[in-house]
C-alpha cells in the first residue's frame, strides 16, 4: 500500500468511526422519548438507564484507558463499535427488566470510543493539519444530524424506535468491519519502548570497578520485551507530541553478560560519544524546524494583504524575515560544517558540534517565535503551523545537554587550546 493510499485510509477510518459515533447519539436524541412511551417508563426508570450508561462509561475511561491504549486501536476501536451496537440490541429487544443490562454495555461501549476519540484525535492534531481535524468533528456533526433526521423521518412514518436503532447498530457492524482491517489502527498507537524489539541502552554500576569517589559505569542492550522492564504512562509535553515519552522502572532485570556494550567500565565513555554525535542530529534538526518557519512566514508575508498590499512590503515584516534569513543560514553553515569534521574525526569536532547545536537550537527558537510574530494573532492560532514549531522549538534547547552546559564545554575547551 501507498503512503498517499494508507493516508486516504487513514482518513477514512477516522471520518467512519466519528460518523457512527455521531449518527447513534444523533439516533437517540429523537428516539429516547418514543423509547419511553413505548416501554412505559417513568422518569425515574429512564434516569437510572442513564445513570447505568453515564457510569459504564466514566468507569470504562477511567479504570481501562491505560490498558486499552496497550491494548491498541486495532481492537478497542472495532470493539467498541460492536459493543455499542450489541448494547443497543439488547435495549431494542430485550424485556424491561433486562434493558439497563443494555444501557451498561452500551455505556462500555462508549468509553471504549471514547478512548478512540482522545487518542485518534491527539494522533490527527500531531500528524495532520488542522484542517483534517476539522473534517473529523464535522464527521461526527454530520453523523448526529443524519441519525436525529434519519430518525424524525422514521418515526414520523410510523416506525416504531426499534427500525431507527437497527440502522444505528448496522451501521456499526459496518464500521467495525472497516476498522478492523483498518492498516491504519493496526499501527496505532505508537508503541512504547517495551511493545518493540528494539534495545534499549541501560547504564549501570558495575560494583568490580568502584574505586573512591569515583563511580564505574557499564553498558548494556536491554530488549524492550525483557520480563521485570515496565514503561510508565505516556507524558504530556509542550511540544514534540509526536514522539513517545514514558519513564521506566526495572525491577529484577536480568541481563545476559553478551547484551554488555564494549568492556566493562566503558559506559560512560560510550555515553559521552554518544552525545558528541547526538548534537548533531539535534542541530540539523532544529535547523529544519527554523527552515519551515521561515519558509511559511515568508510566504504568509507574501499573500497577507493589509492597507491594499502584501505585508511583506512593510518595512517592520521585512526586517525580521531578513534576520531569520541571516540566522538560519548561519545555523546551516555552522552545522555543515561541524558535520563535516565529525566526519573526518578532527580533534576539536566535539568542540564544533557544541557549537553546533548551541546556536542551531537558539536559532530555531528565535525564528519560530519571530514567526508567530509576522502571523500576529493568526500565529498564536492552532490554525497555522508555527505554534506547534515554537513550541517543538523550545525542546531543541534542552535535550542532548542543556544549551547552557554547551557553553560550558566550548569554554572549557577553548581554554585548553595551546
Amino acid at each position: 500500500m501507498t503512503v498517499q493510499a494508507l493516508r486516504l485510509r487513514t482518513l477514512s477510518t477516522l471520518l467512519g468511526s466519528y460518523f457512527a459515533f455521531g449518527l447513534y447519539w444523533g439516533v437517540w436524541v429523537v428516539v429516547f422519548a418514543d423509547y419511553l412511551a413505548a416501554r412505559g417508563l417513568t422518569a425515574g426508570q429512564a434516569g437510572l438507564q442513564l445513570a447505568a450508561l453515564s457510569i459504564a462509561s466514566i468507569l470504562t475511561m477511567t479504570l481501562l484507558s491505560p490498558r486499552l491504549q496497550r491494548l491498541g486501536l486495532a481492537r478497542t476501536v472495532p470493539l467498541g463499535h460492536l459493543t455499542m451496537g450489541l448494547g443497543t440490541a439488547i435495549v431494542s429487544a430485550a424485556p424491561d427488566r433486562l434493558a439497563v443490562l443494555g444501557f451498561v454495555v452500551v455505556g462500555i461501549g462508549n468509553g471504549l470510543l471514547d478512548v478512540f476519540v482522545n487518542v485518534g484525535g491527539q494522533m490527527v492534531e500531531t500528524h495532520h493539519r488542522r484542517p483534517v481535524l476539522q473534517f473529523v468533528h464535522a464527521a461526527y456533526n454530520i453523523g448526529g444530524i443524519a441519525g436525529a433526521l434519519g430518525a424524525g423521518l422514521a418515526l414520523a412514518a410510523g416506525a416504531p424506535f426499534r427500525v431507527p436503532l437497527g440502522a444505528a447498530i448496522l451501521a456499526f457492524g459496518v464500521t467495525a468491519i472497516w476498522c478492523a482491517a483498518s492498516p491504519w489502527l493496526r499501527a496505532q498507537p505508537a508503541p512504547t519502548a517495551t511493545e518493540t524489539k528494539v534495545s534499549l541502552a541501560v547504564f549501570a554500576r558495575s560494583p568490580a570497578l568502584v574505586l573512591p569517589a569515583l563511580v564505574i559505569l557499564s553498558a548494556f542492550a536491554v530488549e524492550g520485551r525483557t520480563p521485570g522492564l515496565t514503561p510508565g504512562r505516556h507524558e504530556r509535553k509542550m511540544g514534540m507530541r509526536g514522539s513517545v515519552l514514558t519513564s521506566l522502572t526495572l525491577e529484577e532485570v536480568r541481563v545476559p553478560a553478551g547484551n554488555r556494550l564494549g568492556e566493562e567500565g566503558d559506559g560512560f565513555r560510550i555515553c559521552v560519544e554518544s552525545l558528541n554525535s547526538a548534537r548533531l542530529i539535534t542541530a540539523a534538526h532544529a535547523l529544519g524546524i527554523a527552515e519551515g518557519a521561515l519558509e511559511y512566514a515568508r510566504r504568509y508575508a507574501m499573500n497577507r494583504r493589509q492597507f491594499g498590499r502584501p505585508i511583506a512590503e512593510f518595512q517592520g515584516i521585512q526586517f525580521l524575515l531578513a534576520d531569520m534569513a541571516t540566522q538560519v543560514e548561519a545555523a546551516r553553515s555552522l552545522t555543515y560544517e561541524a558535520t563535516r569534521r565529525y566526519d573526518r574525526q578532527d580533534p576539536d569536532f566535539v568542540k564544533f558540534s557544541a557549537m553546533a547545536k548551541l546556536f542551531s537550537t537558539d536559532v530555531a527558537m528565535q525564528v519560530t517565535t519571530d514567526a508567530v510574530q509576522v502571523l500576529g494573532g493568526y500565529g498564536y492560532l492552532k490554525d497555522h503551523p508555527v505554534e506547534r514549531m515554537m513550541r517543538d522549538a523550545k525542546v531543541e534547547q534542552i535535550w542532548d545537554g542543556t544549551n547552557q552546559i554547551q557553553r560550558l564545554l566550548i569554554g572549557r575547551l577553548l581554554t585548553k587550546e595551546g
